[in-house]
């Protein structure tokens, strides 16, 4: 299935993502995916240091599909992808997530 993943607030520009249909709740997905993402015990390249200490994460739409496929994903054949990035022209049936 097609995802659009938005990063700003005017939901003018997404990113539109593969999701194999084996993974139902996107929303969950999505969910789990920020919990191992700002969970400080984890060590990722998305972490800004400063001091030292990590402070916030900057990422982006691979850093969502990277994760998938590496957990969720990581025995199965089918991945997830990018299909097009800040795209203007993005399709209001599919779901849409906003990061």
């Amino acid at each position: 299935m097609e995802i659009n993943c938005f990063y700003d607030e005017d939901m003018e520009y997404a990113d539109i993502v593969y999701i194999p249909k084996t993974i139902l709740d996107i929303e969950e997905l999505q969910n789990n995916f920020f919990r191992w993402l700002f969970d400080k015990k984890n060590d990722h390249q998305y972490w800004v240091i400063v001091n030292g200490e990590k402070k916030m994460c900057k990422y982006g739409t691979q850093a969502f599909i990277e994760w998938i496929n590496n957990t969720i994903l990581l025995e199965s054949i089918e991945k997830s992808y990018i299909i097009k990035e800040n795209s203007k022209s993005w399709n209001s049936k599919n779901m849409s997530l906003i990061f």
